[in-house]
C-alpha cells in the first residue's frame, strides 16, 4: 500500500505540472520515466507541427497510476507495462477503447564501466563475488517487474534474495550503477544508451522469452475534460514522425503504425 503522505506528494507534483494545461487544445501526459527524453522530443515536434501545447509528467508507472487514481488532472497515461494499464482499466480510470501500444523496449544487464571482474551475463549473478544487484521495485516499477521475472526464470531469485537493491524508478537503478554503488543493475536498453559507455557497460541482453513483452501502452484517462486534445496527441504518437523520434532514442517502434478508428 502506498502511504497517504506519499500519495499526496505525487498527486501535487502531477497537479503542478499539469496546471498550465488550461486550454482545451492543450494536453497533459503522464508517462513512464524511461520515456522522458523521447517523449520530450515528441512533444516538442508535436508543438511545432500543431501549435498545441503538451505538458509532461514523468515517474514510475505505479506512481503515475496512483496519481490518476487520486484525481490528478491527467489527460493521457502512458505506462511501461500492460499489467499496470490493465489495473487502470479494471479501476475504470481509462477509456479502454483508446488503449494502444506505442513502442517497445529491451531489458539489459549493466555494470559500471570502471568495474573490474564484473558479471558478464545473467548467469554470473549467482557468483558470490556479486554483492549488490539493483532492480526497480517490482510493485511500482515495470522494469523491476520484468527483471524479477528474469531472475525467477533463471532460478536466481533465491540465491540473490539478500543481495538485491530496489530502486524507486528505473532511473534510480541506472544512477546506482553509474555511481558504482552496486555491482550490476537491470534496466531498459534505452536507459543504458542514455547513460553512455563512459558510465555503464551493457554485458547482456535478456532473452524475450524470459519476461513478459515490454510494451509502452497509452490510453486516454476517463476523467479528462480534454479528450479531443488527448486523442489527437495519442494518434500523433503512432504516426511516422513520432515513431522515428522514439526509434532515435533506442525504442523499438511499431512495425506498422496503425490508425485507430475515430472515437
Amino acid at each position: 500500500m502506498i502511504p497517504w503522505l506519499f500519495v499526496m506528494v505525487i498527486f501535487l507534483s502531477a497537479a503542478v505540472r499539469c496546471a498550465a494545461a488550461a486550454d482545451a487544445a492543450d494536453v497533459c501526459v503522464s508517462a513512464a520515466v524511461s520515456l522522458k527524453e523521447a517523449m520530450t522530443d515528441v512533444a516538442q515536434r508535436y508543438e511545432h507541427d500543431t501549435a498545441k501545447h503538451v505538458r509532461l509528467n514523468f515517474g514510475a508507472t505505479g506512481q503515475l497510476l496512483a496519481q490518476i487514481r487520486e484525481g490528478a488532472p491527467i489527460d493521457l497515461f502512458i505506462a511501461a507495462s500492460d499489467d499496470q494499464m490493465e489495473q487502470a482499466a479494471k479501476a475504470e480510470l481509462i477509456d479502454p477503447a483508446t488503449r494502444v501500444i506505442v513502442a517497445s523496449n529491451r531489458l539489459v544487464l549493466i555494470v559500471p564501466t570502471s568495474a573490474k571482474d564484473s558479471p558478464q551475463g545473467f548467469n554470473d549473478l549467482a557468483s558470490p563475488k556479486l554483492n549488490r544487484l539493483a532492480i526497480g521495485q517490482p510493485k511500482i516499477v515495470p522494469a523491476g517487474q520484468y527483471a524479477m521475472q528474469v531472475l525467477k526464470k533463471l532460478d536466481l531469485d533465491s540465491p540473490l534474495k539478500d543481495r538485491v537493491v530496489f530502486g524507486s524508478s528505473v532511473r534510480q537503478v541506472l544512477d546506482y550503477v553509474e555511481r558504482g554503488e552496486v555491482d550490476a543493475g537491470v534496466v531498459y536498453a534505452t536507459d543504458a544508451e542514455l547513460a553512455g559507455e563512459r558510465k555503464v557497460r551493457v554485458v547482456a541482453v535478456a532473452q524475450e522469452k524470459w519476461h513478459d513483452p515490454i510494451h509502452y501502452v497509452a490510453a486516454i484517462v476517463r476523467a479528462t475534460k480534454r479528450d479531443a486534445a488527448a486523442d489527437q496527441f495519442l494518434r500523433y504518437l503512432r504516426e511516422d514522425a513520432a515513431q522515428s523520434l522514439l526509434a532515435k532514442r533506442g525504442f523499438t517502434p511499431l512495425a506498422a503504425p496503425a490508425t485507430r478508428p475515430a472515437r
